[in-house]
C-alpha cells in the first residue's frame, strides 16, 4: 500500500486538496492518505479530516502562558512542527501544499521521513515576498525531488528565480480539483441569466467588482473609474462582494464613503452567502471587474468565465495561459487603461458577451477532473 502524507493548514486542505484526496482514494484502493496540519486544529475540524484521512496528525504548539508573546509563540510554534515531524511514519511521498517560508526549518526532518518531496506553490507564498522568505523557500526547493505550481506562468517564474533550467528534479503544473466547480457546472446547466437576475432581483446590467475586501482587489481605483463613466452606467447595478479580506471592517467603510454620494446603483455585500446565492450571482453578471495587483487563477475569477461574464483584468497577472487555451476576456495594461476599457465594453456589451460563450466549455474542461487527475497520478507515481 502507497503510503502519502499531506501538509498543510486546514483551509488550504479543504479548499484545494480533499477533493483531490477523495478522488484519488476512489480511485486507486490501495492507496494510504494522512495529513500533517501545521497549526493546531479545531475538534470540529479534525472530525472532518479523519472522515477522509487515515491518519491526522497537527502541530500542538505554541501552548502555555509565554504563548502569549509574539517571539516566543513563533519560537513554540517552530518546535512543535520540528517535534511533529519526528514523530510521523515514513512515506512514499511527502507533499507540501504551500510554503510557508518557516517550514524551512522542518523540510529537513519530513526530507528523513519520505522516499519523495514535493511542494506546490499556491502564489502569495512566492509572488512578492520578502527577501529572506526566498532564501527559505530555496532551502526546501533544495531538499524536494518535485516542484508544481498551479498555473504555467508562475511556474515559469519560480523555475527562473531558482535557477532550476538544468536542475534534474521534476516540475509541473498540480491544478486544485476545485468542489465549486463540480456543482457550477451543474447550475449552469440548469438556470439562465434571467432566472439568475430574478434571485439578485434586478434587471439592469449587472457589474461584480472583485472578489473580496482586500486592498490588492483596488476598489478605490475602481470606483474613480466608475464615477467617472456613471451616465454611462446609469442602467447598471453593480456590486462589491467584501465578505472577507485583511481589515474587512475598515477596507467596508472605505468604499462605502466613496459611493455614497457617487449616484451608482450599487451593493456591498458583507454577508456570506449561500453557494447558490454566490452561483446566480456569477451567471447574472455582465461584466467582471478582476485588476487585483496579485492572483493565482482564483475560482472566483474562473467561474465568471464559465458563466459568461465580459472579464476585464491586468495583463501583470498570470493568465497567459488561459488566453492560449482560446478564452476570451479584455487585459489591459495598467489601471490607468481601466476607464477605456469599461466604456468600450459597455458600448458594445453584446457583442462581448457573444465572444465570452465560448469560455464555459474550455474552463468546465480545464477544471474537470478528467483533466487534472493525470497530473496527480503522476506526482505520486501511480498506475
Amino acid at each position: 500500500m502507497k503510503r502519502i502524507l499531506i501538509i498543510s493548514e486546514f483551509n488550504m486542505i479543504k479548499r484545494f486538496v480533499l477533493p483531490v484526496v477523495q478522488r484519488l482514494k476512489e480511485e486507486a484502493e490501495v492507496l494510504q492518505f494522512d495529513c500533517f496540519m501545521t497549526k493546531k486544529l479545531l475538534p470540529e475540524n479534525n472530525i472532518e479530516l479523519k472522515a477522509i484521512f487515515n491518519n491526522v496528525y497537527f502541530n500542538k504548539y505554541p501552548s502555555g502562558v509565554f504563548s502569549r508573546l509574539p517571539g516566543i509563540r513563533f519560537l513554540q510554534y517552530i518546535m512543535g512542527l520540528r517535534i511533529t515531524g519526528r514523530e510521523l511514519p515514513c512515506y512514499d511521498v511527502a507533499h507540501i501544499n504551500f510554503h510557508h517560508y518557516f517550514y524551512a526549518f522542518f523540510t529537513k526532518i519530513i526530507r528523513k521521513k519520505t522516499k519523495k518531496l514535493c511542494v506546490t506553490f499556491y502564489g502569495s507564498d512566492f509572488n512578492n515576498v520578502a527577501w529572506y522568505r526566498h532564501i527559505c523557500n530555496r532551502k526546501t526547493i533544495a531538499l524536494t525531488d518535485q516542484l508544481f505550481a498551479t498555473n504555467p506562468t508562475m511556474l515559469d517564474m519560480i523555475i527562473e528565480k531558482y535557477n532550476l533550467i538544468n536542475s534534474d528534479k521534476r516540475t509541473g503544473i498540480l491544478m486544485p480539483l476545485m468542489k465549486t466547480f463540480i456543482s457550477f457546472g451543474d447550475f449552469l446547466l440548469k438556470h439562465n441569466k434571467h432566472q439568475s437576475r430574478n434571485e439578485w432581483s434586478t434587471y439592469q446590467k449587472l457589474i461584480t467588482c472583485g472578489y473580496n475586501a482586500d486592498s490588492i482587489s483596488r476598489h478605490e481605483e475602481i470606483i474613480k473609474v466608475l464615477i467617472e463613466n456613471k451616465k454611462l452606467l446609469k442602467d447598471c447595478f453593480i456590486v462589491f462582494p467584501m465578505t472577507y479580506g485583511q481589515k474587512v471592517s475598515a477596507r467596508r467603510t472605505k468604499v462605502k464613503s466613496l459611493l455614497k454620494n457617487s449616484d451608482l446603483h450599487y451593493l456591498v455585500i458583507e454577508d456570506y452567502l449561500k453557494i447558490e446565492k454566490i452561483m446566480a450571482l456569477r451567471l447574472a453578471t455582465d461584466i467582471f471587474i478582476h485588476i487585483q495587483s496579485r492572483d493565482q487563477m482564483s475560482s472566483s475569477m474562473l467561474e465568471h468565465l464559465a458563466a459568461g461574464s465580459v472579464v476585464i483584468t491586468g495583463k501583470w497577472l498570470p493568465y497567459d495561459s488561459l488566453e492560449r487555451l482560446g478564452i476570451y476576456l479584455i487585459r489591459i495594461n495598467k489601471i490607468d487603461d481601466l476607464k477605456e476599457a469599461l466604456f468600450k465594453v459597455i458600448l458594445d456589451l453584446e457583442k462581448h458577451l457573444e465572444l465570452c460563450k465560448k469560455n464555459r466549455e474550455i474552463i468546465l474542461n480545464l477544471m474537470s477532473w478528467e483533466n487534472i487527475k493525470y497530473s496527480w497520478y503522476e506526482a505520486y507515481s501511480l498506475q
